[in-house]
């Protein structure tokens, strides 16, 4: 992001995979993160741990616009974003077990919607840089439904998160195409 910003870059979308938390996330839905869980390092980076890590205003409408017009079901929400993908999947094992499963009951209780990385340092790191950001991922599975037996299957077609993302750059592009033509009148 960084480099990117160096060379004009001024929005980002995250599109990517998560895995779910909350019981009404199901394979194949699409989450669009209004804020996460800082619970990685590389934020700590750009801002002290008390900033929040929130998507960007204007990308997050234009996600949620965009997954409502593809008629594809998707929820709105905090995300935890985490460095390590097995201290999510195998917790127990882990020297530190009893912090992470002390803090993976917590988010279920606050119905976080799902797990992933990168989106709370490119948040921050976006606040920082001045620019905008924001994130919609594809749910593969959500572990919390298997464990409560409910029906689980694995969908690994993120096709429909890369044309919300697609979709939403291409609104952003529009509105700030006709704001700049605003404001030229406007002078």
């Amino acid at each position: 992001m960084e480099e990117l910003h160096n060379i004009g870059a001024d929005t980002f979308v995250r599109v990517g995979t998560c895995g779910g938390i909350d019981l009404d996330m199901q394979s194949g839905d699409l989450v669009i993160a209004s804020g996460t869980i800082r619970f990685e390092h590389t934020s700590g980076e750009y801002a002290p741990l008390e900033y929040p890590a929130v998507a960007n205003s204007e990308v997050l409408t234009a996600l949620v616009e965009a997954a409502k017009s593809m008629k594809k079901p998707y929820h709105v929400g905090v995300v935890q974003c985490k460095d390590a993908f097995y201290g999510q999947h195998s917790p127990a094992r882990m020297p530190v077990s009893y912090e992470l499963l002390e803090k993976w009951e917590a988010w279920k209780r606050l119905h976080v919607k799902a797990s992933k990385m990168e989106s709370a340092a490119l948040f921050v790191v976006a606040d920082a840089l001045g620019c905008r950001c924001g994130s919609v991922f594809h749910v593969i599975w959500n572990q919390e439904r298997e464990n409560a037996g409910l029906d689980q299957k694995m969908s690994e077609d993120a096709s429909a998160a890369i044309r919300a993302g697609v979709e939403a750059l291409k609104l952003l592009i529009r509105r700030d195409k006709e704001e700049r033509q605003k404001r030229s009148h406007d002078t």
